[in-house]
């Protein structure tokens, strides 16, 4: 056991945790055309706009770093209607899950001109000392005093911060964790760095993702609370060798293993667990899904009886926040009740390679509809 999660917040193009976990469960999505980014198709003499899930309001007028100030600072604001947040001593840790800025190409200097250092830990360091002090200065509250960790490795960052938390929290290195995970693809730069990449979705590629932005902040404590909550079980992490970017697509076989991994042994009369999967609409990550769904049921015939959710339909893609995201409608969902069993996997699965599958539960007592076998 890693933890319990006390506390969510959250900030998306579906608003905070509970109206944007209401609307993910209705199957609702409110993607809008990218207000600065069109293309133009082979053929056509006008260019055609791009969908994507921006947040609205919230980021409207803000790139870069300001854009992420934004959204994380919605994410804290809505945290703060369930904890204290800016009242959280020196003991507790903060966990940064955040993109690396060259990826999504923005600089952390307040000068869009500025260059960033060529060393990706020298630019992550730059960028956690203006998230960190922007935001809480945005929100008026006192200087962060705890201890700051940053994670910015793709789409399994969130659950690499949960696994790094658990340590901490065992080693009594913290009393309890705040995490922020945030990232944004809707900025021109970015949008552009993912049409030349041929990964956007457009009218003339079908098979691409919706770009999104997300927030989410998250307070784990080391005892379980007296409220409803969730239990952080186990994260299991593993590489593949075969990059969602390469020649050949990953057989699901590297996915597979961490899934059955955070499982863990269970008896024949267990139900087959919700699986939460970061599959976006690229080719690649829809040929792993496919190929881990046979490797699964081989395994075990259960899984053909699992229900999937996928957030990106609803969010688009959110990058190093999709773990998070993820985290956050299955917390409502199991304190709510509505989760289709106490037993939740989240799938990541980074460009790079690397896979990583959290596992989620709910105890029985504080959600009596499930309190099944």
């Amino acid at each position: 056991m890693l933890g319990w999660v006390q506390a969510v917040g959250m900030a998306s193009s579906l608003g905070a945790l509970v109206p944007a976990s209401a609307a993910f469960r209705a199957g609702m999505s409110w993607p809008s055309a990218a207000p600065d980014f069109e293309v133009f198709l082979k053929g056509d003499e006008a260019p055609s706009s791009v969908t994507v899930h921006a947040a609205g309001e919230a980021t409207l007028g803000f790139s870069g770093v300001g854009r992420l100030v934004a959204l994380l600072a919605e994410a804290l604001v809505d945290l703060g209607t369930r904890v204290d947040v800016k009242a959280l001593g020196p003991d507790v840790g903060l966990y940064l899950v955040l993109p690396d800025p060259e990826a999504r190409g923005f600089t952390t200097g307040k000068d869009p001109y500025e260059e960033d250092p060529d060393d990706a830990r020298e630019r992550i360091a730059l960028l956690v000392d203006r998230l960190v002090k922007g935001t809480w200065q945005a929100l008026g509250w006192p200087a962060w005093k705890g201890p700051v960790r940053a994670f910015p490795t793709g789409n399994v960052a969130f659950a690499q911060a949960l696994a790094a938390s658990g340590e901490d929290l065992r080693n009594s290195k913290v009393e309890r964790a705040l995490f922020c995970a945030v990232d944004s693809f809707i900025s021109n730069e970015t949008l552009t760095l993912l049409h030349q990449q041929q990964r956007l979705k457009t009218p003339g590629r079908p098979t691409g993702l919706m770009a999104g932005e997300a927030a989410v902040a998250m307070l784990l404590s080391r005892e379980e609370p007296e409220e409803s909550s969730m239990a952080v079980v186990r994260v299991a992490q593993g590489r593949d060798a075969a990059p969602l970017d390469g020649e050949q697509p990953p057989d699901g076989q590297e996915l597979a293993r961490q899934v059955l991994a955070a499982l863990g042994p269970s008896g024949q009369d267990v139900p087959a667990p919700l699986m939460v999967s970061d599959h976006d609409g690229q080719y690649a990550r829809a040929f792993e899904w496919g190929m881990l769904q046979v490797r699964l049921r081989e395994t075990d015939a259960r899984f053909e009886r699992g229900e999937v959710w996928m957030p990106a339909k609803s969010f688009g893609h959110t990058g190093v926040a999709s773990g998070a995201v993820a985290t956050a409608l299955v917390y409502r969902a199991l304190v709510r009740g509505y989760a289709p069993t106490p037993s939740v996997l989240v799938l990541s699965s980074a460009e790079a390679g690397e896979r990583a599958v959290i596992h989620l539960t709910a105890p029985s007592r504080s959600n009596p509809r499930l309190r099944r076998p």
